[in-house]
């Protein structure tokens, strides 16, 4: 029989987490599917529950000089309503689900869960977030980039929840944000990209790039970012991110309409802003 556990502080939770083999649910709205195996969802769990979405240590948004601290158990709504946030940090969650799905789905989900088709992902890799790990041993912090292996894969370990996210602030100056998906309402995506500029003088000193659904995790590379930053080369840009295409075909769309769609967004923006 599954036991659930409600605790009241991030304490009791990791106190918990460290003693039993138990599943963390925040928002649950990945979970669901899981448990009830809709959709053909293959990664069913039966082990124990630990639910953390009412701990108020992990329901917080700050923001600073220095960084924006997402909680894990801010919801999608909360990241899209609070005008305190930048644009481009708010939109992919705004164009997420469902407002049903946006006031339950959490910050710290979509990054646990580690779906190819996670919509926050791509921004959070383009953006240099951190995740930060707690257990009862104490927390450690690594990028989202390195702690997203692969598909449904992370570095997350067995006693050990992820509390926050950490995103250092930089001087981004214009972005593109592109998703693209089936239809509307409940959209899973097919691909998304976002480009941030950085511009000083009309001239462009930084810039991030990240693709999303097309590799079983997000398409970000800072070698190839800084060859453009010295280069101006676009064709070269968009040869070298092909290159690191190794997506397949699936039920959403072809591998060839993911990558050739994508690359095309790109250096159509770039064509014109940079």
């Amino acid at each position: 029989m599954i036991q659930s556990y409600r605790p009241e502080t991030l304490k009791e939770a990791l106190q918990i987490r460290n003693q039993i083999d138990c599943t963390v649910f925040a928002g649950g709205t990945d979970l669901y599917i899981r448990k009830r195996q809709w959709q053909g969802a293959e990664r069913r769990f039966d082990n124990d529950l630990l639910f953390i979405h009412q701990l108020s240590e992990l329901r917080k948004i700050e923001v600073s000089d220095e960084e924006i601290i997402l909680g894990a158990c801010v919801t999608q709504s909360e990241i899209e309503g609070d005008a305190y946030l930048p644009e481009f940090l708010r939109m992919p969650y705004r164009l997420m689900g469902n407002p049903a799905i946006r006031n339950t789905a959490t910050v710290g989900g979509n990054i646990v869960n580690a779906a190819q088709v996670a919509d926050s992902l791509p921004v959070l890799f383009a953006l240099d977030s951190q995740v930060v790990l707690q257990s009862i041993h104490g927390e450690r912090k690594m990028p989202t980039m390195d702690f997203v292996i692969g598909k449904y894969k992370t570095g997350i370990q067995t006693n050990e929840i992820l509390t926050h996210v950490m995103i250092p602030k930089k001087n981004w100056t214009d972005f593109y944000y592109r998703k693209i998906g089936s239809r509307k309402q409940n959209i899973l995506s097919k691909l998304s990209v976002i480009v941030l500029l950085e511009k000083k003088n009309d001239d462009l000193t930084n810039l991030a790039i990240s693709i999303g659904c097309v590799n079983e995790k997000p398409i970000r590379d800072h070698e190839i970012e800084q060859g453009f930053l010295e280069s101006g080369a676009i064709n070269q840009l968009i040869d070298q991110l092909y290159d690191k295409m190794e997506g397949q075909n699936d039920k959403r769309s072809s591998k060839a309409y993911r990558e050739i769609t994508s690359l095309k967004l790109i250096k159509d923006y770039l064509e014109k802003n940079s």
